[in-house]
């Protein structure tokens, strides 16, 4: 792709490219509003946000359809801001949520099909106890020993 081009592609983009430190400095700074909003004015039974995903839990399905419209409200008006409508769903907590490339449901979790795979092809030797903590936090025992077999594997195929 030629340079002016790559240009006027990044001009059409919106938002912070999330990935490098200074970018996730500014997402907590600039959605502070945002956080205070949430959780002294809407009171959620529980909000969560990392960078510029968030996630709101309620029993209630017509309260939650409220304080999503206040908080696409907000958004807009506050911080100019809209949200991705494609990423903008309810969902029951025993179908499982995915947020932050884990699976999370009422009693565990697990990492998703999607990042197991991309750890898998990108498993090697330099990487492998930074991807280990990850397996081990978000995994079963079953997938935990797959992990391990695949390094073992690697150690071998190295020697």
């Amino acid at each position: 792709m030629p340079i002016r081009e790559r240009e006027r592609e990044s001009l059409r983009r919106k938002g912070i490219p999330i990935g490098n430190l200074t970018s996730q400095i500014f997402a907590n700074i600039y959605l502070n509003e945002l956080d205070r909003f949430v959780k002294h004015i809407i009171k959620p039974q529980a909000y969560l946000r990392y960078g510029d995903d968030f996630i709101i839990i309620s029993d209630n399905l017509n309260k939650l359809k409220l304080i999503r419209e206040e908080v696409r409200k907000f958004l807009i008006e506050n911080l100019q801001l809209k949200i991705n409508t494609r990423n903008d769903i309810i969902v029951k907590a025993k179908w499982g949520l995915k947020f932050l490339g884990v699976e999370i449901f009422p009693y565990g979790r697990r990492l998703s099909k999607r990042n197991w795979n991309r750890i898998k092809s990108r498993l090697d030797l330099k990487n492998f106890s930074s991807y280990s903590g990850l397996i081990k936090k978000h995994s079963k025992i079953k997938r935990i020993k797959e992990f391990n077999w695949i390094i073992l594997d690697k150690i071998d195929n190295k020697f």
